[in-house]
């Protein structure tokens, strides 16, 4: 396995499980007990937890890169055609699902939804896109594209 597949495996399992804790924690706790998301403490909590998140996620990933340049550091430095061929089909895949999310986060912004939904949404976006453009490369990766 090369380098930025192991990359992408651990950017991959690193967004699953931050991202999953963040939905969990947001949206599990204030909408499971009846308690109002759009208030001002449910606002400071899901954007501090926000913050959390992207902060969890980049010491992951600088960790993460860390140790797998260590392990093999001749492969850390090594791209060829078909690697810039599998990011390309990757960014397009992931941009596709990012774009979606967008229109749909505007659409909540002009029928006045709690900004809470559209940020959120706009998160949603982001991250799915991020997770498709992961699935995509692996799948390049696997089938030898």
């Amino acid at each position: 396995m090369t380098f930025l597949e192991k990359s992408n495996l651990l950017m991959l399992g690193a967004m699953v499980r931050v991202y999953g804790a963040y939905g969990a924690l947001v949206f599990g706790g204030p909408l499971a007990s009846g308690a109002g998301i759009d208030t001002e403490i449910g606002l400071m909590m899901s954007n501090g937890l926000m913050i959390a998140s992207v902060v969890a996620l980049v010491a992951i990933a600088i960790f993460g890169h860390v140790v797998i340049a260590l392990l093999n550091p001749k492969e850390a430095s090594r791209q060829d055609e078909r690697d810039a061929l599998i990011e390309m089909r990757g960014d397009q895949r992931g941009g596709f699902v990012m774009a979606v999310c967008a229109v749909c986060a505007m659409g909540l912004a002009m029928v006045a939804t709690a900004h809470f939904w559209i940020v959120n949404l706009i998160l949603a976006g982001l991250v799915l896109g991020e997770i498709v453009k992961a699935v995509s490369k692996i799948i390049d990766y696997r089938r030898g594209v």
